[in-house]
């Protein structure tokens, strides 16, 4: 690559995410500028500017969003503007028109938005559909990172066949995967690591948890994570009902050694996932996997594969395949290697290669 590509990659709260793949990036040539709405300690090569994101639907904050996106494109003059989350990905194309860059965007999946359902749903769903019809004309590609998001896409003639890709994730970095879990069932020890959302499936764990234990097996239950609910379907309460089976350990910065310390992965969400990327990390500790049915996770787990997979909202079905990598050790060291040979397709070799790939074809057209 003879000149540097100017990339900005556009994300939320949480952009400082693409620090690993923005260090790949770097190697195959790219100068990169990261837009989110929090701060964070990025380092010194990658430029940082926040900006200002109402996560929520509203018009006035949306405008003054565009507004925003569009005096930072006019200054740096990027060639490239990639989004990476649900409200930049339409707000940034109708930021850009006028704008010389071209645009690449990633559907990070359709969340909470296409699991509730009643008439305020419907018509939030049916905004959601307006607001990507505007903007896809100022799209040059579409990235998914599951086939029911691409597919959806597709059916509302949002994307067309030419203008779309698979990328599955943002990459894992198996470099700095050192040691492998010993797995050594001392005593046999579940992990579910995720936002303590009702969505994702939580209360469902810790009832599987209970079964468990209500039919004597001795396992160990550890529920990792910030709670970011407190409703009457999940609370902080509810969860201390269910202390004497599971052990809720809050947000962690050791989550590698607990991991480390497990036998088993469990990710009960029934979230439509836009890719599960915490089943790939589980994965390259060479944890077995138990999830369920659902878009997002069944891209990367197959059933009997890499784990087992159940039916979403099953909390019998969730305890039954627990117990059964538990009795059967063949087939769960059959599913950690299986898992451990998988997340190599995901590396972050290979995304960031496909990203680059993209960024040249779009630079280039």
């Amino acid at each position: 690559m003879e000149k540097k590509i100017k990339l900005c990659l556009v994300g939320g709260e949480d952009a400082h995410k693409r620090i690993e793949l923005s260090n790949y990036l770097l190697q195959h040539g790219f100068e990169i500028t990261i837009l989110g709405t929090k701060d964070y300690d990025y380092p010194e090569h990658i430029q940082f500017i926040k900006y200002n994101l109402n996560r929520k639907l509203n018009l006035f904050s949306d405008i003054a969003s565009i507004f925003q996106y569009r005096k930072i494109f006019k200054e740096h003059k990027f060639d490239i503007v990639q989004t990476f989350d649900t409200k930049p990905a339409f707000l940034v194309p109708l930021a850009s028109f006028g704008q010389p860059h071209k645009v690449v965007r990633t559907i990070t999946g359709l969340g909470k938005l296409f699991v509730s359902k009643g008439l305020s749903t419907r018509i939030a769903q049916s905004v959601y559909v307006f607001l990507h019809t505007l903007a896809r004309k100022r799209v040059f590609c579409t990235t998914f990172q599951n086939l029911d998001d691409r597919n959806f896409f597709l059916e509302k003639a949002l994307v067309t066949e030419k203008n779309h890709s698979m990328i599955y994730g943002s990459g894992i970095d198996l470099k700095s995967i050192k040691e492998k879990a010993a797995r050594s069932r001392s005593p046999f020890t579940a992990i579910c690591v995720s936002r303590l959302v009702y969505a994702k499936g939580i209360i469902q764990y810790l009832e599987a948890a209970k079964m468990c234990a209500d039919k004597g097996f001795g396992f160990k239950f550890l529920l990792v994570g910030p709670l970011e609910e407190n409703s009457e379907k999940l609370n902080e309460k509810i969860l201390n009902q269910y202390a004497p089976y599971v052990e809720w350990l809050g947000k962690r910065s050791d989550v590698p050694d607990l991991l480390l310390g497990s036998d088993v992965f469990v990710l009960p969400t029934f979230y439509r996932e836009g890719f599960a990327r915490v089943l790939l990390e589980a994965s390259a500790y060479g944890l077995p996997l138990v999830t369920t049915d659902v878009p997002g996770v069944t891209d990367i787990a197959r059933h009997m594969k890499e784990g087992l997979i159940v039916k979403p909202k099953d909390s019998e079905a969730l305890a039954e395949a627990i117990i059964a990598l538990y009795e059967n050790e063949t087939l769960a060291d059959e599913l950690s290697k299986n898992a451990l040979l998988n997340v190599q397709n995901y590396s972050m070799e290979v995304v960031s290669k496909a990203y680059s790939d993209l960024y040249q074809k779009a630079y280039e057209n």
